[in-house]
């Protein structure tokens, strides 16, 4: 079972940044929190698992066909534990499998989870075992039932205009509203996009450190985190399974989970202001796949 313990990590960073399933909706609504498995033959290699963690940008609802403003790959070595997020700019221009060229984050407009599924199959040469993903209201209602999320905020982070951000820095207790005006700044970072994607996954790691010291402090906390799952979501996962991920899920250490955003450089495509992913990228999605951490 250890070997499948990222399904739950995943499930964590998704319910974090932005991701069929359970719950008591009716039938063909989408629920709050989506998510899959990719490849039904799919065996995961030597206990490496890749989830593709998708935030997109519907104000309400779930949509498959909007656009995806957070874009995480997650990974983890489940013999070492130690594991890697690798985050992709929105605006990163690449080949979009039977769609042509065009900004990764449309490719979820052109054909849902499963074409963001294989524009980053192709372009990182991982196969990915799972996909989860969110828009604003599964991803502020999780965050609400769950409770803050400390973090330490390096900079005041101020954008009324953008995210509506309006957080000092230091240590704070991030709300689902302020967790989402977070993972949504970049206007308040000279990095823009690039410093945005970097922050949603630094929010991961975040509330996967809450997990861990919640279940540490009280293991039947446990209970709380799979009742909000129950709630949000609907995976194909058994509630018995479900909580043996969550437990293994507990375990994983933030400190041995990288952090890594792929080096790009700003550009444009016609009229589009766009980022190219540059070679540099092709070490990182090796190492990545060799050891299922970064």
């Amino acid at each position: 079972m250890i070997k499948r313990s990222i399904a739950l990590l995943a499930l964590v960073a998704s319910v974090c940044v932005m991701a069929p399933v359970v719950g008591n909706r009716a039938s063909g609504t989408a629920a709050p929190i989506t998510g899959g498995r990719v490849h039904k033959d799919f065996q995961p290699e030597d206990g490496k698992i890749f989830v593709l963690i998708i935030g997109n940008d519907a104000r309400s609802g779930n949509p498959d066909r909007s656009r995806a403003d957070a874009i995480h790959l997650a990974g983890i070595n489940t013999k070492t534990m130690k594991g890697g997020v690798l985050n992709f700019p929105r605006d990163s221009w690449i080949n979009i499998p039977g769609s042509g060229s065009g900004r990764i984050n449309e490719a979820l407009y052109r054909g849902g989870p499963a074409l963001v599924v294989r524009a980053v199959e192709s372009l990182t040469g991982i196969k990915i075992d799972y996909w989860l993903m969110t828009g604003f209201v599964g991803f502020q209602g999780a965050i609400k039932d769950l409770g803050r999320v400390p973090m330490n905020i390096n900079q005041d982070i101020y954008d009324p205009g953008g995210s509506g951000a309006k957080i000092p820095a230091g240590t704070k207790s991030l709300s689902g509203a302020s967790s989402l005006a977070y993972v949504r700044t970049r206007k308040a970072f000279g990095g823009g996009d690039i410093a945005r994607t970097t922050n949603q996954a630094r929010y991961l790691l975040a509330l996967l450190r809450k997990l861990r010291g919640e279940v540490e402090g009280n293991p039947a906390s446990m209970f709380d985190w799979m009742n909000v799952a129950r709630k949000w979501t609907r995976l194909d996962i058994p509630p018995d399974e479900l909580f043996r991920l969550a437990v293994l899920t507990s375990q994983v250490k933030p400190g041995d989970v990288g952090n890594v955003t792929v080096p790009v450089s700003l550009g444009s495509a016609g009229a589009a202001s766009v980022v190219f992913i540059q070679p540099g990228a092709q070490s990182i999605y090796k190492r990545f796949k060799a050891k299922g951490s970064l």
